[in-house]
């Protein structure tokens, strides 16, 4: 699983990935202490980048907040079903691009079409 599935905007994280990424915060702000003091001033902003990176994986970035944290065998079964719904959305996906390439727009309101109910249809004769 790569960074960008980890922050896709799930709004929990498993208790070892959230003490992974908590513990690599802190490295990183140890090491960006350690640059300031060197006046390396270029290592210090790379090393802060970093742990923000570990840091912001643990907050839902569209809420504000954390992350709910849950146990690792629950976070294995969230992160199955997330993988069993990949397929489907990349196929709905898909659909609805072959449909903007062809053309095919739904409507609006899809009840507001009704055919015509007039029996059978006169195919052009005035009737």
């Amino acid at each position: 699983m790569g960074a960008s599935d980890r922050m896709s905007g799930t709004d929990w994280i498993g208790e070892s990935r959230h003490a992974y990424c908590i513990g690599m915060a802190r490295h990183f702000e140890e090491r960006q202490r350690e640059a300031l003091e060197r006046g390396d001033t270029s290592a210090a902003e790379q090393h802060k980048v970093g742990g923000q990176k570990f840091f912001f994986e643990t907050q839902n970035v569209f809420k504000g907040q954390p992350k709910r944290i849950v146990p690792d065998a629950e976070a294995a079964r969230l992160r199955a079903a997330e993988d069993e719904e990949k397929p489907a959305q990349a196929d709905a996906e898909h659909l609805a691009a072959l449909k903007k390439k062809l053309g095919i727009t739904p409507r609006v309101n899809g009840s507001a079409y009704r055919p015509y109910r007039g029996g059978l249809p006169t195919l052009g004769k005035d009737r």
